[in-house]
């Protein structure tokens, strides 16, 4: 059966990449778990959006003989690399208020340490890397064009969210989960693009930031100690990143303080920032992409993350179900089309249409006829057909499957030698305000070129078992030959 471009391309994607992503799909899915699991250590204080950096710097000279350096990460746990006061050093978790210690570093989990090796890099390095960026990249291009399958399925840009017409549980779930899940998918994908990018140094990593300062100008006289620095108490302690402290009393050794957009150098002495400068959007775009791709920070996205994994395992599985659903409906004839009294001519958009065509045409045979089955794009003349039974459904807002859209054009040019008895049969759902529209077409198109249908046309609602029976009744009563289908036989 002839597929549309889009469909072929998702599908080929698909094939293509299938065993790179369902790996990546479910280590991501484990490692999306991993944000949470860090979230569950008790080091984050309750008030830390009302601290400012000033109280925090407070507490930790009073509390130790030096401090090297302050961090506050995703999870807004607050990391010091201090000396105490009997010239230990120590680093770890500590309580922002009271410069407690609270604890060292989390090491990473044996189990995620596995799961991220194998998402990263296959345990091949940098093939394996490459492999795994390649995947991404093709989940792009799989996302894109399964949001334009969904799209043309639902007429129209406006109507994607619009009602799915239930057709089996693959199809109605791969298109709803498809379409909930868009958004979270891409973002998955193309940073995933974006970090292997990165890592073959295809892209910049960093922005350099390089501070110029005239030293001459600070004026000792305005020391200050650093708890009454204004930038310290003008500044929430979730904004930083990081604070380096000054390693000696060298007036060009000053703090550094990063924030979420800007690196500031400020005076150990007075408090004064020295220079300013903007965060590059290299590092600013890195860091959204690890956070969106990994869900630190947020148990939110974290959630959306495992659940979007899920979905892109589901998507395979029930993509390549529906494939093989649908390559069982493949027309496969006894007979030569110029030898057959019967022609059969089938439209349809993802198989299921053919279905029934193939138990009409198997109904035919098993009473001894020549039948011909065909796609209606390759209408052409047949020079012993008595008999021409059209089969199809409609696709979008009333237009014709993939592999019928020619049809309408060849009715108008194709001239039959010998007169041929035309019956239509349409599928489509109520649901869709242009129900069985291409159907109603071609009978149209039949009525103008005056080759009217010799039983009436069938529309037939959600595939009707019942109603598809009785227009075999009818077909029956005035042919005399004995249409036998069961139910069975259109699964």
């Amino acid at each position: 059966m002839t597929i549309s471009i889009w469909r072929y391309s998702h599908l080929l994607l698909a094939v293509m990449s299938s065993v790179f992503i369902i790996i990546a799909s479910l280590t991501g899915a484990i490692l999306s778990f991993e944000p949470i699991v860090e979230k569950s250590n008790a080091y984050k204080i309750d008030g830390i959006e009302e601290l400012s950096l000033a109280q925090t710097v407070s507490a930790l000279n009073n509390s130790y003989a030096e401090i090297i350096e302050l961090n506050i990460d995703y999870n807004q746990f607050v990391f010091a690399t201090v000396v105490t006061k009997k010239g230990d050093f120590l680093s770890g978790y500590i309580n922002p208020l009271t410069a407690e210690y609270l604890g060292p570093k989390i090491e990473k989990k044996q189990f995620f340490k596995f799961a991220t090796n194998l998402h990263r890099s296959l345990f091949l390095k940098s093939t394996g890397r490459f492999f795994i960026g390649l995947a991404s990249f093709l989940l792009v291009l799989i996302t894109l064009t399964g949001f334009l399958l969904i799209v043309r399925r639902q007429g129209s840009l406006k109507s994607v969210f619009s009602k799915i017409v239930y057709e089996n549980f693959f199809q109605y779930f791969h298109v709803v989960l498809g379409r909930l899940s868009f958004v979270s998918i891409l973002i998955i994908a193309i940073t995933g693009v974006y970090l292997s990018l990165l890592r073959f140094s295809v892209l910049p990593e960093n922005d350099e930031i390089s501070h110029f300062v005239e030293f001459k100008n600070i004026k000792m006289s305005d020391e200050k100690a650093p708890s009454d620095f204004d930038v310290f108490r003008n500044t929430k302690l979730i904004e930083v990143n990081s604070l380096n402290f000054p390693f000696s009393k060298d007036i060009e050794d000053n703090y550094t303080l990063r924030l979420k957009d800007k690196e500031l150098l400020i005076s150990q002495f007075t408090g004064h920032v020295l220079s300013a400068k903007n965060i590059g959007l290299t590092d600013g775009i890195k860091e959204t992409s690890i956070n969106l791709h990994t869900g630190k920070g947020s148990y939110l996205w974290s959630i959306i993350l495992v659940i979007s994994s899920i979905n892109i395992l589901f998507f395979v599985y029930s993509g390549f179900a529906m494939t093989l659903k649908r390559n069982k409906s493949k027309m496969q004839n006894k007979y030569k089309a110029k030898a057959c009294k019967y022609v059969i001519l089938v439209g349809s958009e993802n198989g299921n249409t053919i279905r029934y065509a193939n138990a009409f045409y198997k109904a035919l045979i098993e009473n001894g006829e020549q039948v011909y089955m065909s796609e209606l794009n390759e209408y052409t003349c047949y020079k012993k057909c008595e008999y021409l039974a059209i089969f199809t459904s409609t696709y979008g807002q009333g237009e014709a499957p993939v592999n019928a859209n020619k049809f309408l054009e060849l009715l108008k040019t194709v001239k039959q030698k010998n007169t041929i008895k035309y019956a239509v049969v349409g599928f489509g759902s109520t649901n869709y305000p242009d129900f069985c529209k291409f159907a109603i077409n071609i009978t149209k198109t039949l009525k103008s070129i005056d080759a009217k249908p010799f039983i009436k046309p069938a529309y037939i609602n959600n595939r009707s078992f019942d109603v598809f029976l009785n227009w075999c009744k009818l077909w029956s009563d005035n042919t005399g030959i004995l249409i036998n289908i069961s139910e069975k036989d259109v699964d």
